[in-house]
């Protein structure tokens, strides 16, 4: 049987990455995590907790990014990796994901949740880019995969109505941490100057002349577009609808669909509904305040998936598909 290694970077981490690692443990896993000289205690809470969950621990200076990418190197030859969030806890549907992973030859499943393949096949094209913001949506669309999963598998452990970024920096780093995430997502999620003006226009002349700015930064480092004619969020849309796999083929619970689609793509939204319905049958679509169309089978669902989002407080309103 293949190896299963489990892998992550962490940063300012120290309330939640107990309980991120209980959820990811399995006695037969590898877990390696970096830790990105934190200054909160989370390294002393990881040392503390390595003999108990049987765990690789490194440090290194990175970006997110980065650092998984140094995470996936000390993972054992020829297992299959799953990547994972420190802030975030994990339900048996991860599991099983990464279960039925192992019975496809050499297939790369993706989901709402992680990439699970081969450490090989990742190295082969080039592993993790490094890149703090948009580096998982640039991973998942150089590395391609085969099945995707639309499923609940995860709640967020940091909900608070405060920026999440307060944790890594004060004061002028702050500001050059958000200055360097907006230049990253950029360059990962492979927007050209035309998407830059239709994303932020709605914000203001000011607004969108800053943005034009950063574009020009985020150029000269090379922006990472897979598609003259879509940026790659949209074509991680297409791809994810067209190679979806219906829960039940992994014995999960309806109750645990999930399809998230981002308001800024409303334009995707009957191409979304379409597939979604010819593929999975009856759905129901709730538009939320945190920036998200999400895709449920039931109100049971609706709730289940609003445990992801970084907002404590979210409304939802009910549309037609």
């Amino acid at each position: 049987m293949d190896r299963i290694c489990v892998y992550g970077t962490v940063f300012n981490n120290v309330n939640t990455i107990e309980e991120s690692i209980k959820s990811v443990f399995n006695p037969s896993y590898d877990i390696v995590i970096v830790d990105n000289y934190s200054r909160d205690g989370t390294w002393e809470k990881l040392q503390e907790l390595r003999k108990e969950y049987n765990l690789t621990l490194l440090r290194l200076k990175s970006s997110r990014g980065k650092g998984r990418a140094y995470a996936l190197e000390h993972c054992p030859d020829n297992s299959i990796t799953a990547y994972f969030d420190l802030d975030t806890y994990y339900n048996e549907n991860f599991h099983k994901a990464i279960q039925w992973t192992t019975t496809m030859l050499d297939k790369i499943v993706y989901g709402p949740f992680s990439l699970i393949a081969k450490k090989e096949i990742i190295k082969n094209e080039g592993s993790w880019r490094d890149l703090n913001v948009g580096e998982d949506t640039e991973f998942s669309i150089r590395i391609g995969f085969d099945y995707y999963i639309p499923v609940i598998a995860t709640i967020n452990l940091y909900r608070k109505n405060i920026d999440r970024e307060f944790r890594y920096a004060k004061g002028i780093k702050y500001y050059k941490r958000r200055l360097r995430n907006t230049i990253d997502s950029i360059r990962g999620h492979g927007f050209n100057y035309h998407d830059i003006i239709e994303i932020y226009s709605n914000y203001g002349k000011m607004v969108t002349l800053a943005a034009s700015i950063v574009f020009i930064l985020a150029k000269l480092k090379g922006i990472y577009r897979y598609n003259k004619e879509v940026h790659n969020d949209i074509l991680l849309i297409y791809n994810s609808l067209s190679k979806l796999v219906n829960p039940k083929e992994l014995a999960i619970p309806e109750k645990f669909f999930m399809y998230p689609l981002p308001l800024m793509y409303s334009n995707m939204k009957s191409y979304t509904s379409q597939n979604l319905k010819e593929k999975l049958g009856d759905l129901l679509l709730y538009k939320c305040n945190d920036g998200y169309f999400r895709y449920v089978k039931n109100e049971e669902g609706l709730k289940l998936t609003l445990q992801q989002s970084n907002s404590p407080q979210i409304e939802c309103i009910k549309e037609p598909l």
